[in-house]
């Protein structure tokens, strides 16, 4: 039939594992909704349902085969220059390679999450040792670089000097970074107090309270992957990728938009999604004006520089 779009088997397999798990969701959701968060409350309500565990089941197999059509949709779409080139700055792309990111950094850190549980440490409260956040940072932002490589760089889609990674005028453009990041530092200390005065507390501190007691070689350790590898790689994935990307399918507004909300999702922190948003949006607004990843990879660089030196010299 004309008129009808010929689908992959990659985005069949989305839509047959979404459809799949949208019972279980929705059924999970409600349980929630009803029980609360208390767990006990929550397990009692499930066993009182006994079609709960089988739509759970469903709902567990559904996102194993939507992650699984996700993750194939990325590869199938990078072994040729002609198939990686069409769409690659499509909404339905970026989300792929985001998604597939995340799958992949969850995989990466299953077998030490797995040990952990096995442990006895599942049910404590998640507070990451200094060796645990290198090992997530570096999870997660080296997957971020690994997919821009698989899906863009490989098939020669866009260069890494396209994507804004370029010496020329670097001096100047280091000089530019220092000054965005003195106006993202003070920026984000502001809107900080704002929201404190409505009864927001951002909670960027919880995840990196390992650091607090950490030794220095420790924090160092943590220093060099949250501080150095973890902006330049999300530079390189954000901007870099998905704001040229969408710049050149959608035109500059939309992509500034597209780049600043996935990067502020993407750090999972509600309570912090209006700074991480407008500082994403800033760098995005840079490496447009200048061309160059340079400048908000340094303002990057010293926004979570700070944080991190902030956070390990408080207690002392």
């Amino acid at each position: 039939m004309r008129g009808i779009p010929r689908l992959s088997w990659p985005v069949w397999l989305i839509i047959v594992g979404l459809a799949l798990a949208a019972p279980g969701v929705v059924s999970a959701a409600r349980l929630v909704m009803l029980a609360g968060p208390n767990l006990r409350m929550l397990l009692a309500a499930s066993q009182a349902r006994p079609t709960f565990l089988l739509l759970l089941a469903m709902a567990a197999a559904g996102l194993l085969c939507a992650g699984s059509g996700v993750v194939a949709y990325v590869i199938v779409n990078s072994l040729s220059y002609q198939n990686a080139r069409r769409g690659y700055g499509s909404v339905g792309t970026i989300l792929a390679c985001l998604i597939t990111a995340v799958i992949v950094a969850n995989l990466l850190t299953l077998p030490y999450a797995l040990l952990v549980t096995a442990q006895g440490r599942g049910g404590q409260p998640m507070v990451l040792t200094p060796g645990e956040l290198v090992l997530s940072v570096l999870a997660l932002d080296g997957s971020f670089l690994g997919v821009v490589y698989v899906r863009i760089v490989r098939p020669r889609v866009l260069s890494w000097r396209q994507m804004g990674l370029d010496a020329t005028h670097f001096l100047r453009h280091l000089r530019q970074g220092v000054g965005v990041g003195i106006i993202v530092i003070i920026g984000s200390l502001a809107v900080a107090q704002i929201l404190q005065r409505f009864g927001i507390h951002q909670t960027q501190e919880e995840m990196f309270r390992g650091v607090l007691n950490a030794s220095f070689p420790q924090f160092v350790g943590v220093f060099l992957a949250a501080a150095i590898i973890g902006p330049i790689c999300e530079e390189i994935f954000f901007r870099g990728y998905i704001f040229t990307a969408a710049c050149r399918t959608y035109g500059v507004g939309p992509a500034l938009a597209l780049s600043s909300i996935l990067f502020a999702l993407a750090h999972l922190n509600l309570a912090a999604f209006v700074p991480i948003l407008l500082i994403g949006s800033i760098f995005a607004f840079v490496y447009w004006r200048t061309g160059s990843l340079v400048p908000s990879m340094v303002a990057h660089v010293m926004n979570n520089a700070l944080f991190i030196i902030a956070l390990y010299v408080s207690p002392r």
